[in-house]
């Protein structure tokens, strides 16, 4: 059976068998901890046995979620009625994880998706498994953020798109930070980070998740005749005519070979900016053939190095740090229709 459908919320339809009195209420002492997904506080009257026995069903498929991270179960997961939520609390030293089933069904019918659920559930057990029910200092934004990232995380690794791991944070964020929990845009920029770093250490979703069509131009031929090809050429062996019109290809102003000019390419691309020993270095701007600008900004010997802008055909654009032609360092991907990956790059991939 497929993963995600092993993860379907029958975990969210699950009756827990309650064994004696409801004798534990949720804690609300200072210092003591409860992640509630969506930031609320427990209604005063919730009380819920700590005694309940875990639903066996239930750690089956929290074991599948923490499998392909090849960490195990360090608490025990109860249903707990008219919460309105799903909580990680510990409870006479015990931990758990206490879920409404009837609010996270409600969450997967409002988003036609079950990854919803999936990962409210991830995300309150990336709580114990980072310690952060039992250090004693309660609720606080930084645990949200990375609990937030050890969600987007796994549900990489469950198979979740981009776009699925972030539908719950989306559909239940609050877009105002609280004394705990951070506002919406930074808890999907936690989850969207711990996606990028799973994918980056293990690409298997690519064709399932909108990702950039050119993360970098490819690096220049080290081989010495091709390479030699890129370089400017100011004496080149005949003109290039189009449509009707001579179009002098070349440098075809100012100084080429160490200043600053103009050099055109066969290719009608164009070169504007400074030159040291017939090289593009320094600052300087190259353009597509129809006149629009391909990438702004520093070049060493014949590269783009350092700090530059590069403008992609479909729209795309990455702003940041480069090295030997493809982006290498901090910098940021913008994607035409408004999304971004801020991350630092290695050979043209976001690492982190």
């Amino acid at each position: 059976m497929p993963v995600r459908a092993a993860l379907s919320l029958s975990i969210l339809s699950l009756s827990v068998a309650f064994v004696g009195p409801l004798l534990a209420q949720i804690p609300s002492s200072p210092g003591s901890f409860i992640c509630s997904y969506t930031g609320g506080k427990a209604a005063p009257d919730v009380i819920c046995s700590p005694t309940t026995p875990s639903n066996g069903h239930a750690e089956r498929v929290v074991d599948r979620i923490l499998k392909p991270i090849g960490l195990l179960r360090n608490f025990k997961v109860i249903e707990c009625a008219n919460t309105s939520n799903c909580f990680a609390t510990v409870l006479k030293g015990q931990r758990f994880i206490v879920y409404d089933g009837a609010f996270m069904a409600q969450i997967e019918e409002e988003t036609e998706t079950d990854w919803s659920a999936i990962s409210i559930m991830a995300h309150e057990i990336g709580h114990h498994l980072q310690g952060h029910t039992i250090d004693g200092r309660g609720g606080q934004p930084i645990k949200e953020i990375e609990a937030d990232k050890f969600s987007g995380f796994v549900l990489h690794q469950l198979g979740a798109s981009l776009e699925d791991a972030t539908v719950a944070v989306k559909a239940l964020g609050d877009e105002h930070a609280t004394s705990t929990h951070p506002a919406k845009p930074a808890r999907i920029e936690a989850i969207r980070k711990g996606w990028l770093e799973a994918e980056a250490m293990y690409p298997k979703s690519r064709t399932a998740v909108k990702t950039p069509t050119a993360m970098a131009p490819k690096p220049m031929s080290t081989n010495t005749s091709l390479a030699a090809s890129s370089r400017p050429v100011v004496a080149p062996a005949a003109p290039v005519r189009r449509a009707g019109n001579r179009v002098t290809v070349g440098c075809v102003s100012g100084d080429c070979q160490d200043g600053t000019g103009v050099f055109v390419y066969p290719t009608l691309e164009r070169y504007a900016g400074e030159f040291e020993e017939g090289d593009k270095h320094g600052e300087g701007t190259e353009y597509y053939a129809d006149g629009k600008v391909k990438y702004k900004g520093n070049f060493r010997d014949n590269l783009r190095s350092d700090y530059g802008v590069y403008y992609y055909r479909n729209g795309d654009k990455y702003v940041g740090w480069f090295q030997n032609n493809i982006p290498n360092g901090k910098g940021t991907y913008y994607f035409a229709d408004g999304d971004k990956i801020v991350a630092t790059f290695k050979n043209g991939q976001p690492v982190q």
